[in-house]
């Protein structure tokens, strides 16, 4: 084999070696879990966020609005999770949002840069192909009850599963 030959055959096994141990293109730019901004009028509700489909045990996040939480998009191998997001503060009615994995559009730079061992291998594994959506929350809570409650204008009537719990701590029986 001639010296050209050697070297055209040297360069072509580097190039396969460094391509199976590359990283997917979804992986080099979204890499890592998804940051999700949050924020309510009036600010202070408690936004608790779960795997969908979840219970108590599948919490992942409380805070107090306005934040940011970081989220895991990835669920299984090609598969993105759902959580559901219940902003809740006393007097207002609770809210629940929905945030979906959608696919990131840097996966299907794999067909471009990260080749098969991106998109069949790499991004799946690490939830890189996977974004949240919405990334931006805003909401204005309904606030009829709360009025009602502020001025004391007249009496609010509620099933006491909807109650959170120091609201249930501060019930008064009027029978």
């Amino acid at each position: 084999m001639s010296r050209n030959g050697l070297v055209r055959s040297a360069v072509a096994f580097g190039i396969l070696g460094a391509s199976l141990f590359a990283g997917g293109c979804a992986s080099i730019v979204n890499g890592g879990n998804r940051e999700i901004s949050i924020a309510t009028q009036p600010p202070g509700a408690t936004a608790s966020v779960r795997k969908s489909g979840g219970g108590i045990a599948d919490v992942v996040a409380v805070e107090k609005t306005p934040c940011t939480i970081s989220l895991d998009p990835k669920k299984s191998y090609f598969s993105g999770q759902s959580y559901t997001l219940r902003l809740e503060l006393p007097g207002y009615k609770v809210t629940e949002v929905e945030l979906t994995p959608k696919m990131s559009g840097w996966y299907w730079g794999n067909l471009l840069f990260g080749g098969l061992i991106g998109m069949l291998a790499v991004d799946p594994a690490t939830g890189a192909m996977w974004n949240i959506a919405p990334e931006k929350i805003d909401r204005k809570l309904t606030g009829g009850q709360a009025e009602l409650i502020k001025n004391n204008n007249g009496f609010v009537v509620v099933l006491e599963s909807e109650l959170t719990p120091a609201e249930r701590l501060s019930m008064v029986r009027v029978n």
